[in-house]
């Protein structure tokens, strides 16, 4: 699918609160459905759809990996059962121009925790942590485990190798609720 059609559909997904499937062939996790909540020239940011019908995290996709956007005919069932449950779209602004480091600077301000993938890389493709300091080209986050527990290392990431941002969600709060507390935080003395 040629990029402008592409486009063409995020933004329809945007403006009319459509269900978009967003595929993205080249990677381990190939489609993502939700509700386009911001579009920049380079990322595309959704609420996405677990179950179908509930909102769970926020997810920012790098726009050039995005290989095709499907639209289901069920939009009047999932916007019943979206009400029907209490929940409703989250909203994220950021300008049309917002980079990966404004991105992930908007989403550090919004969670404590967050899931990285880099999955272009070779060895660990995702990393879940605490964004702790953000440079030009790269910025540090402090990896917390699926046991709960604090890396005693900080890792530098650059941003050219984002290709996902997910904040929020049911797995990331549940971790940031029950990890062991942050190192050098009031609860962890």
């Amino acid at each position: 699918m040629k990029m402008s059609k592409i486009r063409r559909r995020l933004g329809e997904s945007l403006n009319h609160g459509r269900v978009a499937t967003v595929v993205r062939d080249a990677f381990d996790v190939t489609m993502t459905d939700g509700f386009v909540i911001a579009l920049t020239d380079e990322w595309l940011v959704m609420h996405g759809l677990e179950d179908g019908v509930h909102l769970d995290d926020i997810v920012m996709l790098r726009l050039r990996d995005v290989s095709r956007v499907w639209f289901r005919d069920d939009d009047a069932y999932h916007h019943r059962a979206i009400a029907g449950l209490g929940q409703s779209v989250a909203s994220f602004e950021c300008d049309d121009t917002a980079s990966a480091r404004e991105l992930l600077n908007a989403a550090s301000g919004r969670a404590d925790i967050l899931a990285i993938h880099l999955e272009t890389l070779q060895g660990e493709p995702l990393f879940v942590g605490r964004v702790v300091d953000v440079r030009k080209k790269s910025f540090d986050l402090h990896y917390v485990g699926r046991d709960g527990v604090w890396s005693g290392n900080v890792d530098r990431l650059k941003y050219r190798d984002v290709t996902r941002i997910e904040l929020g969600g049911r797995y990331l709060q549940a971790l940031s609720r029950f990890a062991d507390p942050y190192p050098g935080s009031a609860e962890s003395e």
